[in-house]
């Protein structure tokens, strides 16, 4: 008896265990070859700022969530500020979401052996793309959860499922607006209609998402009291100036149909599939199958919608596996005549994640090292014993990864000499944690008119008192910038007369604040 116990428990937990080794192996293994020094590196250093005491919003700029600053100063605590900590975070959320999904896949119907390869082949599209924790994929692994969640409500006939969304949209908000506001609409237009689907039946659910929403309320309340994030500072930043990136975006988007389809082919091949599932299931009144079916075509559409407004590089082909799956669990009730057609999605989603492996995981596409040669990368223990294990190469100097190298070395020798409060506007944002001080930058991110309003923009000159401000409650006089280029940033918030500018390294220019200058009265 105690023998089929262990054979039960065996055969249940072991494709969990599979599928969350594999997943956090894959990521952890991807997360160490190449970076993206504009991207990789600045949840790194806003880890790196909470773990010392520093508040975004208030001591820096911040367009982005905050909830990961947190997270990596978490991870920063209990292992250490380095790169392996980094990516270990990273790995975690990818083996959470790929177990999630087999589970999902389980629950559905689906046999093991196909939930696990689905589940698998999901976590070698989703965070190994980038590998870095990064606020894209947070901000949709918090989402696809939601939409997890409504299924499992749904299809579990449990209604404690639904009093976790609110929680969970929360979360997705609070490490980016977007997807997660997109997602909002999707999953309010689900409840909707599946309230209205059974009135009676299903009006429980309004309580359990009153006390969800409570939750996710007090959650807030409490976060922003033991942060200490300025609110009006956290509304300015985050949401005004993030607005107008967004409202420009769709003023000046043009769409391109053709554009779009070959763009997302695989993905609407596979939705045009589930939807007609969609139909045959509410035609059989089928509520299990519809609603479903209904919640994956939103999630995708929304997630579709996000990436086609968002600047980065696309990292939605998940979705491949996670509709694939779908098809394939109710594939016998609906497309029971033809398994030709089994047979097709199957084919394609092996040959779309063999694809899009091989472009964004081996090749580093997304982090623009598609076409460099990464067997030029170097350890990057050479720069700091923080960051070993990281094979270095970058865009910026593909060819020859030794000559940044040495470049940054001089660079980091520099400020080491340098014992005053200074400040430092970099994109190698690991540099003030390996030399353990604080870079005292008024912003996180460096991109200008995204990141940060210039001149034209609205909300300039409320964020050029923020800078300015920062500079002399910090005490700063002199800034440090890395760039081989003569353009600055500094340039574009503070006047050419109030400081005056040399250029240190080939990497490096400084910048010495003059104090007396009117913008600093």
């Amino acid at each position: 008896m105690q023998q089929k116990k262990l054979i039960l428990l065996y055969k249940k937990y072991l494709p969990i265990f599979l599928v969350g080794v594999f997943s956090f192996l894959v990521n952890y293994y991807y997360g160490f070859i190449g970076v993206m020094p504009m991207d990789n590196f600045v949840l790194y250093n806003g880890g790196y700022r909470v773990l010392n005491g520093y508040i975004p919003f208030n001591d820096y700029w911040l367009v982005t969530g905050p909830l990961l600053d947190y997270l990596n100063a978490l991870f920063f605590y209990i292992n250490g500020t380095n790169w392996k900590s980094f990516i270990i975070h990273s790995s975690l959320v990818n083996l959470i979401i790929s177990t999630v999904s087999y589970l999902l896949f389980v629950e559905l119907g689906l046999q093991k052996k196909f939930s696990i390869i689905y589940s698998i082949i999901f976590s070698i599209l989703f965070y190994p793309v980038v590998g870095t924790p990064f606020v894209d994929h947070h901000s949709t692994f918090f989402l696809i959860l939601m939409f997890y969640f409504f299924i499992f409500g749904v299809i579990k006939n449990n209604n404690i499922y639904f009093a976790y969304i609110p929680l969970l949209f929360t979360l997705s908000f609070l490490s980016k607006q977007t997807p997660a506001a997109y997602g909002l609409f999707g999953i309010l237009f689900l409840f909707i209609f599946y309230l209205f689907y059974d009135f009676k039946k299903n009006i429980k659910i309004l309580s359990f998402l009153i006390i969800g929403s409570v939750a996710s309320i007090l959650f807030i309340f409490l976060f922003f009291y033991i942060t200490k994030i300025n609110f009006i500072n956290f509304y300015d930043q985050y949401y005004l100036y993030a607005k107008t990136i967004g409202d420009f975006r769709f003023s000046t988007y043009k769409f391109d149909l053709f554009g779009t389809i070959a763009e997302y082919k695989f993905i609407l091949i596979l939705l045009i599939l589930l939807t007609n599932i969609l139909i045959k299931s509410w035609r059989n009144k089928d509520t299990r199958v519809f609603f479903s079916t209904l919640a994956i075509i939103i999630l995708s559409s929304v997630l579709m919608f996000h990436q086609h407004y968002s600047l980065n590089q696309n990292f939605i082909f998940f979705l491949i596996p996670l509709i694939t799956g779908t098809i394939h669990v109710f594939f016998k009730s609906f497309f029971y005549k033809n398994k030709l057609i089994l047979l097709f999605i199957i084919l394609l989603c092996f040959f779309s994640a063999t694809k899009y492996h091989i472009r964004f995981n081996e090749h580093r596409k997304f982090n623009e090292l598609e076409n460099v040669d990464l067997s030029k990368a170097i350890d990057a223990k050479v720069l700091s014993e923080d960051l070993k294990g990281l094979k270095w190469i970058t865009i910026n100097f593909p060819n020859d990864p030794m000559y940044e190298i040495d470049n940054l070395k001089k660079v980091m020798e520099v400020l080491s000499l340098d014992k005053s409060n200074k400040a430092i506007i970099t994109d190698y944002q690991f540099i003030a944690p390996a030399l353990k001080i604080y870079d005292f930058s008024p912003n996180q991110w460096h991109h200008p008119s995204i990141s940060f309003p210039t001149k034209n923009q609205k909300y300039f000159y409320k964020y050029k008192n923020f800078f300015i401000q920062s500079l002399k409650q910090n005490d700063i006089d002199v800034i440090y910038e890395t760039s081989t280029k003569s353009d600055s940033i500094l340039e574009l918030v503070i006047k050419s007369d109030c400081f005056s500018r040399k250029r240190v390294t080939k990497m490096l220019i400084k910048f010495n604040l003059k104090k007396d200058c009117k913008e600093f009265k």
